[in-house]
């Protein structure tokens, strides 16, 4: 039987809806004959102890304590767990971007998900959108300020967006969840949003508003990326805001989505298309933004996805024929695939090494 580290929580804004992820994933490993070692992460960073992390995954907590040490003196958890593959489920900042990948690499461990180059372009939102854009994948029109910009020349930096016509979306480059994003409907407000928006990261993304429809799209792969069916949110609110995601209950989602099969047909190829641009492998879900006159835009990509109860990426791959189950199970198999492929890769640089040395 395969122990599995599952590991949630995290320092981000994201943590109880990491937790509520983790309790749905350790039901369906559990489903799959798979034994579940809790590995929980506190708002500090800090590991929790099993006794509490199993408490968050049976229901009794909804958020793990802060551990009030230094990170690295609580690793003991992870270190004694037995774990023989980890399936992060940590969203967002320092788990979802790159940093919990790199974490594993250097232990050695299989890992559930993209890899650190993926999970890092994907968690910014310009790098993505300009690698993308250079992989021929379609993106809406933007501009990006800095924070050194706005300090050295405000006025320069607004001028320079001023080709974007409003309504005009706001974001930090680097964040989750939609927080720090602001929708502009007036110039004037422009200012006041990238300044918002750079509360949370070094780099605002000034983008052109779509008018029309959000879609999203579950990947699944290694070497051949699988897409689902594809789903639509519908906002409760002018856009699908972090209220609207988490505290409101106002959105509605579709799955699946009321599309005609070549709109769906375009969607999923996209979806596979933009997830091998990035180099991902593993899992992610793709959302798009369908314009009312057809254009179809890929707007980013989540490497961890939610795993709640109404999460889109479990509903869509089950709607494609892939329950719960039958998905973690697939994704601990490619963690598995990927690992053997990076020692044979690690194996073949030591032998020329080797030869090199003779």
């Amino acid at each position: 039987m395969t122990t599995v580290g599952l590991v949630f929580g995290g320092r981000s804004v994201e943590h109880r809806v990491s937790v509520a992820s983790a309790r749905n994933v350790a039901r369906g490993l559990a489903d799959a004959g798979h034994a579940v070692a809790p590995l929980g992460i506190g708002p500090d960073g800090g590991w929790v102890a099993t006794a509490t992390a199993r408490a968050a995954l049976d229901g009794a907590i909804d958020a793990l304590p802060p551990g009030g040490r230094p990170v690295h003196a609580t690793l003991a958890p992870l270190l004694e767990s037995g774990a023989d593959v980890l399936f992060p489920i940590v969203h967002g900042t320092w788990g979802e971007d790159g940093t919990l990948q790199g974490f594993c690499e250097m232990l050695d461990l299989p890992y559930v998900g993209a890899g650190v180059t993926a999970s890092a372009i994907a968690m910014d939102k310009v790098f993505c959108k300009q690698v993308l854009a250079s992989a021929g994948i379609p993106v809406v029109d933007a501009e990006v300020v800095t924070r050194a910009e706005v300090e050295a020349d405000v006025a320069a930096a607004l001028a320079r967006c001023a080709r974007l016509a409003p309504p005009i979306f706001v974001k930090p480059s680097v964040g989750g969840s939609s927080v720090g994003v602001t929708k502009v409907e007036r110039r004037e407000a422009l200012g006041a949003a990238i300044a918002d928006a750079l509360r949370f990261d070094d780099r605002a993304l000034v983008e052109r508003g779509v008018v029309g429809r959000e879609l999203e799209c579950a990947v699944l792969g290694l070497e051949t990326i699988e897409a689902s069916a594809v789903g639509e949110i519908v906002p409760g609110k002018e856009f699908y805001d972090y209220a609207d995601k988490y505290l409101d209950d106002g959105a509605k989602l579709l799955a699946p989505a009321p599309l005609d099969d070549d709109l769906a047909a375009r969607v999923r190829r996209t979806a596979a298309a933009a997830f091998a641009a990035i180099g991902g492998w593993g899992m992610a879900r793709v959302d798009f933004l369908l314009s009312r006159d057809g254009e179809l835009f890929v707007n980013e990509l989540n490497t961890l996805p939610g795993f709640t109860d109404i999460s889109m990426y479990p509903r869509l791959w089950a709607l494609s024929g892939l329950p719960l189950p039958a998905l973690v199970g697939r994704l601990v198999a490619i963690a598995f695939e990927r690992h053997a492929d990076r020692a044979r890769l690690d194996q073949g640089i030591k032998g020329w090494i080797a030869e090199v040395g003779k």
